[in-house]
């Protein structure tokens, strides 16, 4: 294997993938490292396969946060991708963007060119855009993005009971507005999963780009303040590789900011702790952790027409398994997640803070159908205040990152979890979605008061799996801002940070689709600074 390249990019998942596609498609010799292995599961490529993969080690780093004060202390379960293509790859493939006020309030906190009319044109480059191309789509890219294969009773009433309080019917969420009720859009081809492992690892790049699986990264080589190369191992031993340009980062909001701390690059109190010598300090990495509170309300459904109707009925689930299988039609086809509603929770906010999504599915935490027909109608708060941390406990990189969301730590994040479990239950409550309730399981008949729901909000509330801002993108004023609007590591040189930890605030919607889009823009960066 060779030990010189012009760029090394640590991590294969929603964005290195892509940093690597265009870099390769650029001409430029690139090493991309993985610590998981090939995507050649069969529950990778099944639209609705990916709940065998929730807490699958084989592709999965299955992480645990620390307990949760303001929950009850209950620790909640991390699934993250170890595989190629990342969480991408074992995600419900739903691909949202969030709202214009996203990024331009990015740009607001001097995130230069990463407001709205700024980022457009990366989300568009992405796309290969069933719709066809428009204002707000792209076709041509190497991302495919498809609209679910088939309309479903449940979707139809959950729209129609949301309309009914208030909600306009939209039909593209990626496009002017998000305000409203429709059916999702997921990055499938062919009624198959396409991640960016798919789309952009492929063709004549390939011929600039050696992939190693299996491969962890022990630490970032520095050298006078320069990132000059990577140390790693795999099954064939320990190894060195060298950069003659750039080390960039993709690791996720976990992983990123632990390569960094491994490789002395953070907060000096969390490194000394750790055993790891001070390099650099950056007190921001691992800091800023955000993630979308989730908090369902469930329901025996009164007709058979759920996921938990084909995993409790072998035959039955069996005969549609073989019907995606033959003709790549129905349930395995779509994720299970069909529908959103975008509402505000208060008076005084003036866009979405809160996504209601109707699963066709009512399952354990661990997503295992529970032993009868049933939904889940999720509410989700998308504007998050209560921020966490993601740090090192030791220096051996085969031990996992200490994650703390802090959930609930800000009241304004109770008030929107509580007026959201509401608005989930009067859609239920509402017709035609009425008709399909045979009864409710949570929060049940017991809770009522704002006061009883809020306790149930902090028993079962959970993580959506949505955490970003580990890594924060800012100025130089900013004390907690890792990287610069560039995506370069602050007091560094040729080491960069591209993927969800540059978040400075998460957006208000699934964060796959914004991955991509930062690996674009991070790699046409990265090009133009090249040529420069």
């Amino acid at each position: 294997m060779e030990s010189k390249y012009d760029y090394i990019i640590i991590g294969a998942g929603s964005s290195g993938c892509v940093v690597a596609g265009r870099l390769g498609e650029a001409g430029y010799k690139v090493l991309l490292l993985e610590a998981g292995g090939k995507d050649n599961s069969p529950w990778i490529k099944i639209p609705l396969g990916y709940s065998k993969l929730y807490n699958n080690p084989k592709v999965n780093w299955c992480y645990t946060s620390e307990p949760e004060p303001e929950l009850n202390n209950r620790p909640l379960f991390q699934p993250r991708g170890k595989v190629l293509g990342g969480s991408g790859s074992i995600n419900g493939m739903i691909y949202m963007r969030g709202q214009a006020q996203d990024f331009d309030a990015w740009e607001a906190q001097g995130c230069v060119g990463w407001g709205w009319e700024e980022v457009l044109p990366y989300f568009k480059k992405s796309e290969n855009q069933q719709r066809g191309a428009s204002e707000f789509h792209g076709v041509g890219g190497p991302l495919e993005v498809s609209d679910l294969p088939s309309n479903h009773a449940l979707g139809e009433a959950f729209h129609s009971a949301s309309a009914a309080l208030g909600s306009p019917r939209n039909h593209d969420f990626n496009g002017a507005d998000q305000v409203g009720t429709g059916y999702v859009q997921i990055n499938t081809k062919k009624q198959r999963r396409w991640s960016t492992a798919s789309g952009f690892l492929t063709g004549s790049a390939m011929q600039n780009i050696t992939v190693q699986l299996g491969a962890m990264v022990e630490n970032i080589i520095l050298h006078n303040g320069v990132a000059t190369g990577v140390r790693w191992g795999n099954k064939s031993g320990k190894h060195e590789s060298f950069v003659t340009q750039e080390v960039i980062v993709c690791g996720g909001v976990f992983n990123s900011p632990q390569i960094l701390e491994l490789s002395g690059i953070g907060k000096r109190e969390v490194l000394e702790k750790a055993g790891v010598e001070v390099q650099h300090e950056l007190p921001g990495v691992g800091e800023n952790l955000q993630d979308h509170f989730g908090i369902s309300a469930e329901y025996h459904c009164s007709k058979r027409i759920t996921v938990n109707d084909l995993y409790n009925n072998p035959i039955l689930g069996g005969l549609q398994l073989l019907r995606y299988l033959m003709f790549k039609t129905g349930p395995f086809a779509d994720n299970g997640n069909y529908s959103n509603t975008f509402i505000t929770t208060a008076p005084h906010i003036k866009s979405p803070d809160m996504m209601i999504t109707l699963m066709a599915w009512n399952t354990d935490e661990d997503l295992k159908p529970k032993p009868f027909s049933g939904f889940t109608i999720l509410a989700e708060h998308i504007r998050p205040k209560s921020r966490g941390s993601c740090h090192i406990k030791t220096s051996s990189q085969q031990d996992a990152p200490v994650i703390k969301f802090n959930f609930l730590k800000h009241q304004d994040d109770i008030d929107a979890a509580v007026a959201g479990l509401k608005q989930a239950r009067k859609i239920a409550q509402t017709a035609p979605m009425d008709e399909f309730v045979k009864s409710e399981i949570a929060p049940g008949p017991g809770p009522k008061t704002d006061a009883e729901l809020e306790a149930h909000c902090r028993q079962n509330g959970l993580s959506l799996l949505h955490g970003a801002g580990t890594c924060r993108m800012g100025t130089i004023e900013q004390e907690d801002a890792v990287v610069d609007y560039r995506l370069r590591v602050r007091g560094l040189m040729g080491l960069r940070v591209i993927d969800a930890s540059i978040m400075p605030n998460v957006v208000s919607a699934n964060t796959h689709a914004t991955a991509v889009m930062i690996g674009e823009k991070g790699a046409a960066m990265i090009i133009e600074d090249a040529k420069a």
